[in-house]
């Protein structure tokens, strides 16, 4: 793992050796592995919950699966931003439900464009994907307002929440209503995405339908992985871990910044692992074929779009490539540019 204390994944793991295997798994994960994220959501995210809350998954993918069996069905009305996650959009359609794209802006999704008869809507409101919006206040409102006026459950995506940049954080959706929000966070950006571990934060009611079609459907997350993590979050390895990955995280971004703010506009610098690099469409697929021949790859907001594309550019990311090189990528991209320019 790129990044880690090796020492203290070691240490976790050999914790997780002591753990004997046990004939049912709890449906909602390990017990201490769920005290110990809520006392972690009370602290980093100021979110107000208890063990009760909470359910372990094997990450975001698995989440929002659990979130259409339990919410969605055939026919069903499912927002998602637009561009936004494909996986949020795949997992809705693969249990039936009808994708309905909602629009975004540089500030996240538009509120007023909302359909009444959505049944859930998903959004990334930390850091949206991929146009790097933070959702202001207001709007969080008015988006908690719309929920609670058409009856639709706000699937929330804590997507990239631990790393800010120069900008305060903000309440997430679930604080604001727990009534009408289910927030699905994840390790995959923190530690990596083989971890496969992640976590369900709604009201006890909506959780036990999920326990029991987790338990009909024989899903389960690792009891070792669990474990592990516990005691990364036990020690304070975890927390370490992040408060060096935000030092780290704000070098590759001021490069990213410095090389090609003078170059493109940029968007979503100040938070997340990634920004995006508006372009004339007539340049973009150009730019990420010369670039992959150099060795740098691009996502493209293309990729992402359900309906019409209407922002076109690149999706920078930055959190698994080391400082070197992210500047020598940069380099690379605002010479591209420069020259399609």
């Amino acid at each position: 793992m790129r990044d880690y204390d090796a020492a203290a994944w070691k240490r976790a793991w050999r914790k997780a050796a002591d753990l004997l295997p046990v004939g049912d798994p709890d449906p909602y994960g390990l017990p201490s592995l769920r005290e110990l994220l809520a006392e972690h959501l009370r602290r980093s995210r100021a979110i107000a919950v208890g063990p009760e809350n909470i359910l372990v998954t094997r990450g975001t993918g698995n989440g929002l699966d659990l979130v259409a069996l339990a919410l969605l069905g055939p026919g069903a009305r499912a927002g998602v931003e637009d561009p936004g996650y494909r996986v949020a959009r795949n997992a809705f359609a693969a249990r039936g439900a009808t994708i309905v794209p909602c629009p975004v802006d540089e500030d996240g999704v538009i509120v007023s464009g909302l359909p009444s008869d959505l049944r859930v809507l998903y959004t990334t409101p930390a850091h949206q994907y991929p146009m790097g919006g933070r959702l202001p206040i207001p709007r969080r409102e008015r988006l908690l307002a719309w929920a609670r006026r058409t009856g639709a459950m706000v699937v929330e995506d804590d997507y990239d929440a631990e790393f800010r940049y120069d900008v305060a954080p903000l309440p997430a959706l679930y604080g604001l209503d727990p009534s009408r929000v289910v927030l699905l966070g994840t390790l995959s950006k923190s530690l990596a995405p083989d971890v496969g571990v992640g976590w369900l934060v709604g009201e006890p009611a909506l959780l036990s339908r999920i326990a029991e079609i987790r338990q009909n459907l024989s899903d389960r997350t690792s009891g070792p992985v669990q474990q592990a993590v516990a005691t990364l979050l036990e020690r304070g390895d975890l927390d370490r871990h992040l408060r060096r990955m935000r030092l780290e995280y704000a070098r590759r971004r001021a490069a990213v910044v410095e090389i090609l703010g003078p170059v493109c506009r940029l968007r979503g610098d100040t938070a997340g692992l990634h920004v995006l690099a508006e372009l004339p469409p007539s340049v973009v697929e150009e730019i990420v074929v010369a670039a992959a021949s150099r060795g740098v790859l691009l996502d493209t907001t293309v990729r992402h779009h359900h309906a019409e594309s209407h922002v076109h550019g690149l999706v920078i990311g930055y959190g698994s490539a080391s400082l070197p090189e992210v500047r020598r990528g940069c380099r690379i991209l605002a010479e591209l540019v420069a020259c399609a320019g």
